[in-house]
């Protein structure tokens, strides 16, 4: 991670991760590399490179009801989404405290609606191979009218999810909820995403700016074995308006570290995310990618500070949550899918953020052209394009290809699985940009560092790039606030406590079901 001046809040919206087991129901070793203690605390895992202490102290709720810690056994049910507060014990660079609240939450409790694409409550959603699924072992098994219960980042252009965590109940729910963004407001409905909701004479609570178009606000209805995606849901019971990321009292100026997706871009200087306003200056650090993958779309974690009155944020450091990818390449007219495309013979998938600016996909292309695509790769190597430009005639002898290595074999290796022969390429080290050679730059390379080839060939035929310039662009293999001089290691009892405490918004990402006996 990049240099940053966090100094006394946190603000967060970013995954929290763990292998950690549920001994209610496995008698299994928990690692303590991620839930550890049997003390009156244990560790949480935030991102790989976050430490929070949860304590006997520490109020639990689970979609608004409190738990009780004696039936804590691991802060985990992968995907869940949660608000937090952290007391005052929180370190410098946000790596270390206790927190004083933890609040596990589901975006969306209901039906589904649609399969191809997927929907609940007709809300799109979205899975990538990281996706924890809870009650199923695969996606496609799902069927109209399953009840799910879901969590995910919330794309508040079309209410969208990428989802982090999916179950599927055995039992019927007794309660539908939803998350998103109001919009077409009439007398008597409200929609939020394609999803059109009858008013029912309720009454919206804690709208302080009144309950209007773009308010963001959690509803509940009761179940309606009648509802049938396009129509109405008649069955309306509550209106909670909300903030997307945390709330807080405002005339406050705090450090803070949000993730979510860029919804708008406002010029090269600032872009929106959620209800913020986000700036950037030539001190902004980039982790996982660069200022040109600020794209409508991208997930990010962002750190800076916020002000609660304006909600602006100065950022600090942008971090992209999954590794970059940028391609140039050719494609010829059979390569464009609606859903898909294949550049250099490797299919790219899109999601409800892409934004498929020239019509590529919806009109598809007549002759050979040159595509660019900005997107991800999840963990399974699968890429996605968040955005989509037709740039120029088709030209094999100018491609280019941003990504994570995932295979070295001196003088070929493999960006995005994609390989490229070395040979007779060019090198460019990280540090200070500097000419390099062949053994040098080998030496220097690790699978999942992300490195990017300019300037290069394709071969269709051997499906290999080659010539070109080869940088690596970066060279951590895992984000660590910690790593950064001057501040002090996750695992060092002399940390620095910079004050008052903090707040965030955050993802579980494990994949065991926890929390069966005592919690559900």
């Amino acid at each position: 991670m990049k240099n940053n001046t966090i100094r006394i809040f946190a603000l967060m919206l970013f995954t929290l991760t763990s292998q950690a087991q549920n001994t209610l129901e496995k008698n299994q070793t928990i690692s303590n590399k991620e839930v550890i203690g049997t003390g009156g605390f244990k560790i949480l895992n935030v991102n790989n490179i976050r430490n929070f202490s949860v304590t006997s102290s520490t109020t639990i709720t689970i979609d608004g009801v409190i738990q009780d810690y004696a039936t804590f056994e691991v802060i985990g049910t992968g995907g869940y989404k949660i608000r937090f507060k952290v007391a005052n014990d929180v370190n410098s660079t946000i790596s270390q405290g206790t927190l004083e609240e933890l609040q596990l939450i589901s975006d969306i409790k209901g039906p589904v609606s649609g399969v191809n694409p997927l929907s609940v409550l007709d809300q799109e959603l979205f899975s990538i191979d990281d996706t924890r699924l809870i009650g199923l072992s695969d996606m496609s098994n799902l069927a109209l009218g399953d009840e799910l219960s879901v969590s995910g980042a919330i794309e508040s252009n079309n209410n969208s999810l990428q989802l982090s965590r999916v179950e599927k109940h055995s039992n019927a729910l007794t309660e539908w909820k939803l998350r998103g963004t109001v919009s077409n407001i009439t007398t008597n409905t409200f929609m939020i995403g394609n999803l059109t909701i009858n008013r029912n004479v309720v009454t919206p609570l804690n709208c302080n700016n009144g309950f209007v178009n773009n308010v963001f606000v959690s509803i509940k209805a009761t179940p309606d074995v009648s509802y049938q995606s396009g129509n109405p849901l008649t069955t309306l019971t509550n209106i909670e308006c909300e903030t997307p990321d945390v709330d807080q009292t405002p005339n406050n100026s705090i450090p803070s570290v949000i993730e979510g997706f860029v919804s708008e871009i406002i010029n090269f200087e600032s872009f929106r995310m959620n209800d913020l306003t986000v700036y950037i200056n030539l001190s902004t650090q980039f982790d996982n990618g660069s200022l040109e993958h600020i794209d409508i779309g991208s997930k990010i974690e962002l750190q800076g500070l916020l002000n609660t009155n304006t909600r602006e944020v100065t950022a600090s450091t942008v971090r992209f949550i999954h590794h970059r990818i940028k391609i140039v390449a050719p494609a010829t007219p059979a390569d464009i899918g609606t859903n898909s495309l294949q550049l250099f013979n490797k299919t790219i998938l899109t999601t409800p953020q892409t934004q498929d600016d020239d019509s590529v996909l919806s009109n598809g292309i007549s002759t050979d052209r040159q595509i660019e695509v900005h997107g991800f790769i999840d963990s399974n190597g699968q890429m996605y394009a968040l955005r989509i430009r037709n740039r120029d005639t088709a030209d094999s002898q100018n491609v280019r290809l941003r990504g994570s290595i995932t295979a070295i074999n001196k003088p070929t290796m493999e960006i995005n699985n994609i390989q490229i022969d070395a040979t007779s390429s060019e090198f460019e080290q990280l540090t200070g940009l500097v000419d390099t050679d062949i053994d040098t730059f080998f030496n220097s390379i690790q699978i999942g560092m992300q490195a990017s080839i300019e300037y290069a060939s394709y071969d269709s035929n051997t499906q290999v790039l080659s010539l070109g310039q080869l940088e690596i662009e970066e060279e951590e293999l895992e984000d660590n606030p910690d790593d950064l001089p001057n501040k002090s290691s996750a695992n060092n009892n002399t940390k620095e406590v910079i004050g008052t405490g903090g707040v965030g918004l955050a993802t579980i990402t494990v994949p065991e079901k926890v929390f069966n006996s005592g919690f559900e």
